[in-house]
């Protein structure tokens, strides 16, 4: 297991184009045990949505039972009626993609739960609006993935 942060970088800010996201990348990804920063800055300057919904911290985790990894996610989803969600989603090596949508107002730990040949993260995507990452292989099989949130 590694420590320390993998940092991230990219697009910063609210994504509030229907149908698209906004993009950071890693070369070599966060590996298990390591943190996210964007832009060489806490998330929360960059992962944001509208109405206040904001992801302040990323993490890589081990994780015991049936899936052996977990991304966890303290993050607050937009406030006020008729705000909506915040969604997230999160890339591996093998490029499968992983999704996560947040809607409570409350600051809280979400998780999104996997197995992977590569898991450390290469990319994260966050939008206003419900996306699907654009990969080469538009055949490909959606990943198998299990979401808490919040955790």
């Amino acid at each position: 297991m590694t420590s320390g942060v993998a940092n991230f970088a990219g697009d910063c800010g609210e994504c509030s184009d229907r149908g698209k996201y906004h993009t950071a990348t890693c070369r070599g990804g966060m590996q298990v045990g390591q943190s996210a920063t964007v832009n060489g800055s806490s998330p929360q300057n960059c992962v944001v949505a509208n109405d206040k919904g904001t992801v302040f911290g990323i993490e890589l985790l081990s994780n015991a039972g049936f899936y052996s990894y977990q991304v966890r996610v303290d993050a607050q989803g937009p406030s006020g009626a008729f705000s909506g969600s915040m969604y997230l989603a999160f890339e591996d090596e093998t490029h499968d993609v992983y999704y996560l949508s947040i809607y409570s107002s409350r600051r809280e730990s979400h998780t999104v739960s996997f197995n992977s040949s590569s898991p450390n993260i290469i990319a994260i995507y966050w939008s206003d609006y419900d996306f699907t990452v654009k990969t080469g292989d538009a055949a490909r099989a959606k990943a198998d993935f299990k979401v808490l949130s919040p955790a």
